[in-house]
This record gives C-alpha cells, sequence and structure tokens, in this order.
C-alpha cells in the first residue's frame, strides 16, 4: 500500500545526517520549563521515583530487583498544557545509569484521547506506565537511545532514533547514527510541522518523516525505560502560519 512504500522510502533515505534548523523565534515560545517553580504542571506515570534537583527533573526507572528495590522500570512524565500542531520541541536530557545500557531517552507529542477524554482522566489506567497503554491513544513516539547492537569502527555504540505514529505503534523512520552515551547532555530538537517531523541531536537532524495521518494538538511527555536520567529546559515553540507570518 502507499503508506507502506512511503514508510519504506523514509527508512532508507530520509533519516539521513542533515545540518538542524536554526531554532525558530524564541517570542513564538508557548513554554519554557527550567523546573525551577515545582511539579505543578506536570502529573507521573509509572517510574520509581520521580523528583526536581539542581534545577532538573530527575527520573529513576531502573529498579534491581535482586536488591529488592519497588517501582516500575518504565515512566512517563505528562505536561498539563496542550499544544498546537506545528511546533518545536527542544529540551536536554541526560542518562547517569541504565541497568541494561539502553540509555532510554523517549519522548511523547502530540497526545490525545481518541474518544476525547482528557488524558488525565485516565491516568489511573496508565498508573504502571506499561508501553502498550500507549499505542492506542493518539500521538507519536520519538525514541533516541544507545543501540548496543550497531557499533562504529573504533567498537563504539551508534544510537538508534525512532518515530512512530499512534495509534497503531507504526514505524515511521528509524536511523542509526551519532550515540546515546551516560554521562553527556544531549540538546534534543523535534520539529513538527504540517505531515513533516523531524528529529535533531546536538544541532543535526537525523531523522525526517512525513505522515499523511499527522496527529494534531495534544500533550508532551517525557518517556523512559530501564534509566535514570535527567530532563531541562523544555521549550515549546509555536510554527504555526499565522505565528510565522505575523509582523
Amino acid at each position: 500500500m502507499l503508506r507502506a512504500a512511503t514508510t519504506l522510502t523514509l527508512l532508507l533515505s530520509a533519516c539521513a545526517g542533515a545540518p538542524g534548523n536554526p531554532p525558530a523565534a524564541r517570542e513564538n515560545a508557548l513554554f519554557f520549563e527550567d523546573f525551577s517553580h515545582g511539579l505543578d504542571d506536570w502529573w507521573v506515570e509509572g517510574g520509581q521515583r520521580v523528583w526536581l534537583a539542581d534545577g532538573r527533573l530527575h527520573v529513576r526507572a531502573d529498579p534491581d530487583r535482586d536488591q529488592g528495590e519497588e517501582g516500575f522500570a518504565v515512566a512517563t512524565v505528562w505536561c498539563r498544557q496542550s499544544f498546537p500542531s506545528d511546533i518545536l520541541i527542544e529540551f536536554d536530557a541526560h542518562v547517569i545509569s541504565s541497568s541494561l545500557d539502553v540509555n532510554n531517552i523517549n519522548f511523547f507529542l502530540a497526545y490525545s484521547d481518541p474518544s476525547g477524554r482528557p488524558l488525565s482522566a485516565s491516568r489511573d489506567a496508565r498508573a504502571g506506565a506499561r508501553y502498550g497503554a500507549y499505542h492506542g491513544l493518539n500521538g507519536h513516539i520519538v525514541t533516541f537511545l544507545r543501540a548496543g547492537d550497531h557499533t562504529y569502527p573504533d567498537g563504539s555504540a551508534m544510537g538508534r532514533i525512532r518515530i512512530r505514529h499512534n495509534p497503531g505503534f507504526e514505524l515511521l523512520g528509524e536511523t542509526y547514527a551519532h550515540h546515546c552515551e551516560q554521562g553527556r547532555t544531549y540538546h534534543v530538537a523535534i520539529t513538527k510541522r504540517g505531515s513533516t517531523l523531524s528529529v535533531a541531536v546536538d544541532g543535526i537532524t537525523y531523522c525526517t518523516v512525513t505522515d499523511p495521518d499527522m496527529q494534531g494538538a495534544g500533550l508532551i511527555g517525557c518517556r523512559t525505560f530501564r534509566s535514570y536520567l535527567w530532563w531541562d529546559n523544555i521549550r515549546v515553540t509555536d510554527l504555526s502560519p499565522d505565528r510565522r507570518n505575523a509582523g
């Protein structure tokens, strides 16, 4: 089918390194979070522990069962504010540890409930943050992690970037590039405009896809699996045509 053919083409050619687009004008910023004022704008599903320290959002979701640690090995932290369809999302993320060396930095965007209910109304049904609980909702998933099965000539692990469409958990694009290591801060930029969605890390665009069924407005959320990491400086900029053409 056409969708499958489009996806194959994207997998082969669109997810390639390219210079990142310059940030949109800061005057169009809709939201900025440096976690200096608590977590009133957020809610948590899953995880072992989610807390603020040093002006950063710390998320631990990597329990050591052999040591009797409790909690969930997955976590999602949702922002309560809904955002329009065309946006630029930027954030810093830093993995401190990961028992499986996955160094999992995931991000949810354009999320909503197909029924029209607020996502916060169904949060109890996702209390354990099971991954599949999000696949029946409307939204897109960006995955950035360490790909231990793909290495550079020097033996170091590549990073892996994926973009998915929900409902259906459909893979739109994937690339192995850059890296995703513990102890390093990465700046991630996700650009969603019209039917195009792209992901840049540290100023280089590594994956771009076209989705004819691109989701529209919705929530954003920080997501991880088997990792302890922090997030900071989450900025959402409006890329709507009327805002870009203003003035």
